[in-house]
Formats: C-alpha cells, structure tokens, sequence
C-alpha cells in the first residue's frame, strides 16, 4: 500500500451528526469495500484504502496510493457529506518527496499537477543514481531471459560495450542499472532495436540489500 496521496478533513468542521465513525462508515459502503475488524479502532482498513487519525486528533486522513484514488475518496466523501448536510472543507494532499512534506493539491490544475509530478520522479531517480553511484552497486537490475547460450554471451557483450554491468548465467543474465527509469529504459531499447525477440523474456527488479552483500562477499573471494 502506498501512501503519497491523502484525502483530508478536519475533525472541528464535523457536527455531531456527522462523526468519525458515521463518515467513515457511509465512505465504506459508498466505495464498495468491506470494513475489516480492528481491535483497536485507531486504524480501519479497506481494499484500496487507509483511514487513520492524526497524532493531535484533530484531522483524520484517508491514504490512497494513486491520484485517481484519491481523487475518487474526495468526491464521494464530498457527496456524503454534502448529503448530511455538512459544510466541511475535504482537501486533497500529495506527499512531496522532495521536500518531505505535504502539499494541498486541491485546486492545483492537471496540467501543472503532471508537471510537478513528472519534475519530482525525475528528482528521484537522479537521487537514485547518485546514490547507486556512492555504494558502488546498482540499485535495480534487469534479469533477460534468452533461447541460448550463444545469445547470453552476444547479448552480454553488445551490452558490456555500452557500459552496462552484466552477469551472465547459462540462459539468461543481470543487467545493473542505477536507477528504475534506466532499468525499463534498457528494456525499451532491447525490445526496439529486434536484440530481444519473442524467446527473450524480461524481469525488471530493485536489488535487495541481502543480495548486494552476498555479491561483495563473492567477489571478494571469501
């Protein structure tokens, strides 16, 4: 479950007819999920959802993992409300990474909303490489699957020649790369340029810190 986008209302414009608990309830059934027990009540969960209580108690949120969730929890809970009669204001939140805070996107345009979205991700992969880069290991990896072993060593050496660190193995082999966008970008050009025909299969992954240090440890001899 992710959590870079959040729908949020402030306890104090509820009325009493209107709790916590009976707007959470009628946004439940509004989307179509099941409410799953808790035995605490602070967390409720839902397919799709999250519905947590800030630290001071005065907001509650629903968390939601893409722009069109959110965008789907504001306006139903707008409709809810709307029809209880409740004049409260329902905020959508986007969590900026690179600030490391959240920012009211409610009336920010699409267009403008795209483009910061877009200027962010770039932001982040460039931290991705950087940090890639410090410890000396890629952070992503491309496993691609191919008929033979003739084509694993042809393969791994037209891709050697560009720069691309690659481990080989009897049908397939490691592709390193820095970052996410470069792992898929290296699979677009193996898909475009006919290297990878219909036997050739491709398995974009993030590199586990377990796997990182069994690596060293092989190459290291010991």
């Amino acid at each position: 479950m992710g959590d870079d986008w959040r729908v949020c209302i402030a306890r104090g414009d509820l009325r009493e007819l209107m709790s916590q608990q009976a707007l959470t309830g009628e946004l439940t059934w509004r989307l179509g999920h099941e409410e799953e027990d808790g035995d605490t009540g602070e967390w409720i969960w839902h397919s799709g959802y999250q519905v947590k209580a800030d630290s001071d108690d005065s907001r509650f949120f629903w968390y939601a993992d893409s722009a069109g969730w959110a965008d789907e929890i504001a306006q139903v809970a707008r409709e809810v409300l709307a029809q209880h009669d409740v004049d409260a204001a329902v905020r959508t939140e986007r969590w900026s990474r690179r600030d490391q805070e959240w920012r009211d996107v409610t009336d920010v345009p699409s267009a403008d909303l795209a483009a910061e979205l877009q200027a962010a991700h770039e932001y982040f992969q460039e931290q991705e490489r950087e940090a890639s880069r410090r410890a000396g290991f890629p952070a992503w990896r491309v496993r691609v699957d191919v008929p033979s072993h003739r084509d694993v060593v042809a393969l791994a050496g037209h891709l050697a020649a560009q720069g691309w660190r690659v481990r080989r193995r009897r049908r397939h082999l490691f592709v390193g790369a820095d970052c996410e966008d470069d792992a898929k970008g290296l699979v677009r050009e193996l898909s475009a340029d006919g290297r990878a025909d219909a036997g050739s299969a491709f398995r974009v992954g993030r590199v586990s810190y377990s796997y990182m240090l069994f690596d060293a440890l092989h190459n290291s001899g010991t």
